[in-house]
């Protein structure tokens, strides 16, 4: 773990995926009680028939929801890191040329836009240019990560975004968002 924004939202997840799997366990218990039933928001009555269906019903929906807010938190929380590296990269960079290239050079007047800013990257479009600029090949060589994008586009914007064939696990995003913030990070 990296210490970033981005750890503490995955960690969260776990931590609530965990809880959800200790709730779920004590509600399938047979002695598991109308009021620990209630506290849990599990609606099973009299009306109900099967009453081991509702409860993981209930759990299946709302194991559904952590999982979901949790993957839309945690590549919200990568863009905060990322946007905050290059940020530090940026500044660097007007740092270097600030130090070195004062008004006599003949490109000085130039120089603001040899550097990219935060506008440059208010969203990830903005970080897949600089990539596809940056880029040595035609393909794509990050290509898990805009798969990660693509499925959290899907799960906060609904059916405006195709939903992928294959929807990334959590586990996969962290690992492929640990990824992409050590490689900038490392570029620092």
């Amino acid at each position: 773990m990296n210490g970033h924004r981005f750890d503490a939202s995955y960690s969260a997840l776990q931590s609530q995926l965990g809880a959800h799997a200790y709730a779920r366990q004590a509600a399938l218990r047979r002695t598991a009680s109308a009021d620990l039933l209630s506290q849990l928001g599990v609606a099973v009555g009299d009306v109900v028939k099967d009453r081991r269906k509702a409860i993981q019903e209930h759990f299946e929906r709302v194991g559904r929801q952590i999982r979901r807010q949790g993957f839309t938190d945690l590549v919200a929380a990568f863009e905060a890191d990322l946007f905050r590296l290059i940020g530090v990269a940026s500044s660097k960079v007007r740092h270097v040329l600030d130090l070195h290239y004062d008004a006599a050079f003949p490109f000085a007047a130039c120089r603001e836009d040899l550097a990219r800013t935060s506008a440059d990257f208010s969203n990830l479009g903005g970080y897949r240019r600089l990539l596809a600029v940056t880029a040595q090949s035609r393909a794509d060589p990050r290509k898990d990560l805009w798969d990660v994008i693509a499925y959290r586009d899907f799960l906060a914007h609904g059916a405006r975004w195709p939903c992928p064939a294959a929807p990334p696990t959590i586990d996969f995003a962290y690992a492929t968002l640990a990824n992409e913030i050590d490689r900038v990070a490392a570029g620092q």
